[in-house]
């Protein structure tokens, strides 16, 4: 009797070349020591990949997917764009605390692979930093709309924001316990917004994002 394919290879692969790239580089890690890792030989590896390269790409659209699916936040709800804007940015730093090895990946991809690798890569990189600032800017110019926060130049506050955040995670990845006690994600979300906030949603800037669901609702 043939033996079922197992439908759970995919995954255990992803999760252990998550590992091994973000250890180890991409020049570092190997189709062997994945393999290893998810309990299989190379040859499997090969059943579901091309090779090496064709999986990093998908362990960067894995944490890439994930990451957009949980910033689905709804500028609509309570407290307004403001509100919104920072439970995006808190949600955005927690995702990256609580997963360090996806914030290894951005170092992998911004240092390792930026200029040595594929145009494909590079355009990769480039709509992610893309997909982040328009999400910004879309917060932003529904805040002035709403009034809960004043800009005037809603793409230029998106790119300075967009540069903190991932300036933060920079920091964080490089020497963790010399910035730790400044990284609480709403507190730095706060701060963040705090310039920008109007009116009576100014009052929460010192850190009251909350129990707000990133996700789109009030927990």
């Amino acid at each position: 009797m043939p033996r079922r394919p197992d439908s759970s290879l995919r995954g255990r692969l992803i999760e252990a070349a998550t590992a091994d790239f973000a250890a180890h580089g991409y020049r570092g890690a190997s189709l062997d020591g994945i393999g290893a890792r998810a309990g299989v030989t190379k040859g499997a590896v090969y059943c579901h990949f091309a090779g090496k390269e064709e999986l990093f790409y998908a362990v960067l659209d894995h944490w890439r997917d994930k990451r957009r699916r949980l910033l689905q936040v709804q500028a609509a709800g309570p407290g307004g764009a403001a509100t919104a804007l920072r439970a995006f940015l808190a949600g955005y730093l927690r995702f990256h605390f609580r997963e360090p090895a996806a914030t290894h990946l951005l170092r992998v991809q911004a240092t390792e692979l930026r200029g040595g690798f594929t145009a494909r890569l590079r355009e990769d990189e480039r709509q992610e930093l893309r997909w982040l600032r328009a999400k910004l800017r879309e917060l932003l110019v529904h805040g002035v709309r709403d009034g809960t926060l004043g800009v005037e130049d809603a793409a230029t506050t998106a790119f300075v924001l967009a540069a903190a955040v991932r300036g933060a995670l920079e920091q964080w990845q490089a020497s963790p316990t010399d910035v730790e006690t400044h990284c609480d994600e709403a507190q730095l979300a706060a701060q963040l917004v705090a310039r920008f906030a109007t009116g009576a949603d100014h009052e929460r800037a010192d850190g009251g994002v909350g129990d707000f669901d990133f996700r789109g609702g009030a927990g």
